[in-house]
C-alpha cells in the first residue's frame, strides 16, 4: 500500500481566498499523487472547515458552525476522486445533523463516501462552541488492508486507538490540527505514541493555518512500529516543515514480522478489558 500525506505552510493557506482556489490546490496534490502511483492520500485536518469558512467570508465561525453543511465540499472531493481514481481522506469538516454539530472526516473512493468518522473527544474550544461527540468507530477494508480514521483530539485518547486495533486496523488515517504554539512534543504524545502502543501504520496530516481568529499547527508524518523503521524512531517519513507531500510504501508483511518480535497486544489482560462493558450506554 502506497500512501501520502499533505502539509501546507501557513503562508500557503493565506494565499487561498475562495473555495475554488482550495479545490484547485487539492487537485494539484492529487496530480502529484497519481504520478507517484499513490493508493491513499490524506489532506490536513480542518481542510473542509477552511472551505466552509471561505464559502461564507462575511460570517463568524460560530455562525458557520451553527449551520454547518459539508455537502458542497464533499461533492467537490467526490468529483475529484472519480477523475483521479485514488482514495482520498479530505481532511475534516463540520457537519450538522438535526440539532447536533459534529467535527468529522471521511474516506472517499470512486466518488463515494466509504467511511465516516466523527470526533469522539472534544477540545475545550469545541465544547464551548457546542459540538457533539461521536460514539462509534468503523473500519473499511481496501485491498486486504483494514483502515480506520482517528481525527484531531482523539489522537490523545488511548482508548480510541486501542479500540481501533482490537477491531483489526492495519492503517490509521489521521487528519489533525493543534491550537496554540508549535510543540512537537505535544504531537509525539498523540499518534506517534499510539502507533508504538498498538503497532499499526498511521498517516497523519497536519493543518497549519487559521480558522477565524484561531491559529493551528501540525506536522505531517507517516508512522510505523519502531522495529521496522530505519532509524528505530517510528518515523517512515515526516515533513519537518520542508516538504509539502510525503510518501511511503507500507509493507504489512514486515509489520507483522515486527509484531512477532514484540507483540504488545499479546500482553493485554482481556478479562480487564471486558470489564469496560460496564461503561456502555453512559
Amino acid at each position: 500500500m502506497k500512501v501520502a500525506s499533505v502539509e501546507w505552510k501557513k503562508n500557503e493557506w493565506k494565499r487561498i481566498d475562495e473555495p475554488r482556489t482550495l479545490v484547485y490546490k487539492i487537485k494539484e496534490y492529487l496530480e502529484k499523487a497519481i504520478k507517484e502511483q499513490i493508493d491513499i492520500i490524506v489532506f490536513p485536518g480542518f481542510t473542509g472547515c477552511f472551505f466552509q469558512q471561505l464559502s461564507c467570508p462575511d460570517r463568524s465561525i460560530r455562525s458557520i458552525i451553527n449551520e454547518a453543511d459539508s455537502g458542497e465540499y464533499i461533492e467537490q472531493v467526490k468529483e475529484l476522486s472519480r477523475r483521479y481514481k485514488i482514495a482520498i481522506c479530505p481532511g475534516s469538516y463540520w457537519q450538522k445533523e438535526e440539532n447536533n454539530i459534529y467535527h468529522e472526516s471521511c474516506l472517499i473512493i470512486n466518488g463515494e463516501v466509504q467511511l465516516t468518522q466523527r470526533q469522539i473527544y472534544l477540545a475545550r474550544w469545541e465544547r464551548e462552541l457546542g459540538f457533539s461527540r461521536g460514539t462509534k468507530i468503523e473500519l473499511k477494508e481496501i485491498k486486504d488492508w483494514k483502515l480506520a480514521l482517528i481525527i484531531s483530539t482523539d489522537v490523545f485518547y488511548p482508548q480510541v486507538s486501542r479500540r481501533v486495533v482490537l477491531k483489526g486496523a492495519d492503517i490509521v488515517l489521521s487528519p489533525v490540527g493543534f491550537t496554540g504554539e508549535k510543540n512537537r512534543s505535544l504531537q509525539i504524545s498523540g499518534m506517534w505514541q499510539e502507533v508504538q502502543q498498538n503497532q499499526f501504520f498511521a498517516v497523519e496530516s497536519g493543518f497549519s493555518g487559521f480558522l477565524g481568529e484561531q491559529s493551528f499547527w501540525g506536522e505531517s508524518v507517516i508512522y510505523a512500529p519502531l522495529e521496522m523503521t530505519e532509524a528505530g524512531d517510528g518515523y517512515l517519513e515526516r515533513s519537518n516543515g520542508q516538504q509539502s507531500l510525503i510518501i511511503a510504501q507500507l509493507d504489512n508483511k514486515k509489520r507483522r514480522k515486527a509484531i512477532l518480535k514484540f507483540d504488545v497486544l499479546s500482553q493485554l489482560n482481556r478479562e480487564f478489558y471486558q470489564q469496560m462493558k460496564m461503561f456502555r450506554g453512559r
